[in-house]
């Protein structure tokens, strides 16, 4: 068997086990990440994120869990810290984006980062990235109309916009309940691929009700 022949079959039974290897890991913490609420647990599960996400720097999901924690972890915080997540989150995004152009998921959670942002200066910040989350959502929306996150992260921003500028509780039932409704259907493939979301969506739509 010719030399090239040989390299090239180790190359592939290596990339192989480096496929398998970050299969393995994304699997055991997705669904950790999906309940984590603690910012202790959030900032240790974006470090593994990263860490694989080194490793196997040709994995969408890892850069894109990377970016999540580190969103999640914006959500949990104040003030100008919630750029520094922000910040870190996008450079992952973004990785994620190069592997995975034009993916519903990734618009989403740029939609999901900006509106993280807004939370920074609402009255200053509002309008332009509140407008950035939603072209985002769009985005979302026309590359998979069946995924729940986009209508979540509109309900979201409709909760917590207070009423004299257009939001209110009562204008984030329809998208909530439009959320939920996907999320009875929705499928994740491979079934470690993102899938967060519906608890909250829950959470938000219960309290709205109560309006």
């Amino acid at each position: 068997m010719p030399k090239q022949t040989i390299s090239t079959l180790i190359l592939m039974a290596c990339l192989t086990l480096a496929y398998a290897q970050t299969d393995s890991l994304l699997s055991k913490r997705v669904p950790i990440l999906d309940t984590a609420r603690s910012a202790t647990t959030l900032q240790q599960l974006a470090n593994e994120f990263e860490r694989i996400a080194l490793a196997d720097e040709g994995s969408w999901l890892a850069h894109y869990y990377t970016a999540y924690a580190y969103v999640e972890l914006a959500y949990q915080t104040k003030g100008d810290q919630i750029d520094t997540y922000c910040d870190q989150a996008e450079i992952y995004l973004k990785n994620a984006e190069k592997l995975q152009p034009a993916h519903t998921e990734i618009y989403a959670l740029y939609a999901y980062l900006y509106g993280a942002r807004v939370n920074v200066n609402p009255m200053l910040r509002g309008a332009k990235m509140g407008t950035q989350s939603e072209q985002y959502i769009n985005l979302a929306i026309k590359a998979n109309p069946d995924n729940p996150r986009p209508y979540l992260i509109r309900g979201m921003g409709k909760y917590y916009t207070p009423k004299i500028f257009g939001g209110g509780k009562e204008k984030a039932i329809p998208f909530l309940e439009e959320a939920l409704e996907k999320f009875s259907s929705f499928k994740p493939q491979p079934p470690y691929a993102p899938n967060w979301g519906k608890p909250l969506t829950e959470r938000l739509l219960q309290d709205s009700r109560k309006e």
